[in-house]
């Protein structure tokens, strides 16, 4: 995999490309179709996205994200993204979609075949639909693969119906129109140690600017670090008995983690169930027996494994 973050960085390939169009955000279902278009080519697959969602640099309301631009990279990099290019969207936005097609698709990326999903829009002021990007490719023999919208039991799989999932802590469905457990990650930060000094060893992950914040509560999950899975119970919140965040944090009570400073090291959190909402207890004490309650309750959950 090669990640380019600047268009006029990507070495034109004389073989030509098969070109998968889109935002990405999540790298879902319906995202692993548009990629899986380009496919059967026998050319390099380039995703080719943006470094920012086009609606926020337009001034439209900007979703919070799914997954930052590394991850994004790495999710589409696993489904058969030879090349991931993250394009300035400042930079092209005001391009006629004749141009966009022409000019990038052509001669920067030579494409031989373009593949998208059916409410693909490009050009300035999204001017362009599937059928006018078919009507421009046929010009320069570019085969363009519409996808039609995935479902999931009837319903249609999207960015924005993921995100209202995870907002509303169905971390489970939304998994399932990932097609892969929804996760927060990062480097293991220091906390305020409430949870060493109730006897549960915890793991503080930030969650980033901008990311969209699940349903605040608890959560069975399952925590790897160092290539090891530990199950746990997750708290997404701000801890309002102990009165100390003032940002959302996703903090890991680990179940089964046999002891070592985890400080500084890469996790990834994966979230299932949402077992109960965040609430103010009367004392740290009643918040231990809970976390208790808690992670027998996910250990029961989690034995036949996830």
């Amino acid at each position: 995999m090669a990640v380019y973050y600047d268009l006029a960085e990507y070495p034109t390939k004389s073989r030509g490309t098969a070109v998968a169009l889109g935002f990405f955000d999540g790298v879902h279902l319906g995202h692993r179709a548009v990629i899986k278009g380009c496919e059967d080519m026998g050319l390099d697959t380039v995703a080719l996205t943006f470094d920012k969602n086009p609606a926020g640099v337009l001034g439209r309301n900007d979703p919070p994200k799914l997954t930052d631009n590394l991850r994004k990279a790495e999710l589409l990099s696993e489904i058969g993204a030879d090349d991931i290019i993250f394009a300035d969207f400042e930079s092209i936005k005001d391009m006629s979609a004749e141009n966009f097609v022409t000019e990038i698709l052509c001669k920067k990326l030579n494409a031989r075949a373009v593949s998208c999903g059916y409410n693909y829009r490009f050009g300035k002021g999204g001017s362009g639909d599937t059928a006018l990007l078919m009507r421009l490719c046929g010009k320069f023999g570019i085969k363009v693969n519409v996808i039609d919208a995935v479902t999931l039991n009837g319903e249609k799989i999207s960015s924005s119906r993921i995100r209202e999932l995870i907002a509303g802590g169905d971390t489970e469905k939304a998994s399932h129109m990932l097609g892969y457990p929804y996760s927060i990650m990062g480097d293991i930060s220091s906390g305020n140690h409430i949870g060493r000094m109730m006897g549960f060893p915890t793991v503080n992950i930030p969650i980033g600017e901008g990311m969209v914040v699940p349903r605040y509560g608890v959560y069975a999950s399952k925590v790897m670090i160092d290539g090891v899975g530990y199950i746990g119970a997750t708290n997404i919140g701000v801890h309002p008995t102990a009165g100390v965040n003032d940002k959302p944090l996703c903090e890991t009570f680990i179940i089964d983690f046999g002891g070592g400073d985890l400080y500084g090291k890469y996790a990834v959190c994966e979230l299932y169930d949402h077992i109960r909402p965040e609430k103010r207890f009367s004392s740290l004490d009643e918040l231990q027996e809970q976390i208790a309650r808690d992670c027998e309750k996910i250990k029961d959950m989690m034995k036949g494994g996830v």
